[in-house]
């Protein structure tokens, strides 16, 4: 299964997507939302990233406030007026089942974004 890894750059407001495989993933998995991660195992070598979030197999988001890695139940308030509902969300863990990891860039490398990922004219 490949997971799609979408870099947020704070600092030109610009986002990257990369499609990678599980086995470049395997060295990711088990970390959480918030936590600090090495971007060179995708070219990005001095890059460093923080994981804001992502999403599920099923597209399901994953909250930082769940512990794990699959799907649970839980009950949210889902507008102003204190409307709660039972929301499906996944765990704030990353998993091979985790089918998008957002990550925002917090520490840059000598290449530039631009020349790391060509953009498709098409």
């Amino acid at each position: 299964m490949e997971t799609k890894l979408v870099i947020n750059d704070p600092t030109s407001k610009k986002s990257y997507s990369k499609t990678v495989s599980t086995e470049e993933m395997s060295n990711i998995f088990g970390l959480k939302i918030g936590e600090d991660l090495d971007l060179s195992f995708i070219g990005l070598d001095g890059y460093k990233g923080k994981i804001t979030g992502g999403s599920y197999m099923t597209g399901t988001p994953m909250d930082r406030s769940i512990d794990g890695t699959g799907l649970k139940k839980v009950l949210k308030v889902v507008n102003k007026h204190g409307l709660r509902k039972r929301k499906s969300v996944a765990g704030n863990t990353i998993s091979q089942f985790t089918s998008q990891i957002n990550i925002k860039i917090i520490e840059y490398g000598s290449k530039k974004l631009d020349e790391v990922f060509v953009k498709n004219n098409g």
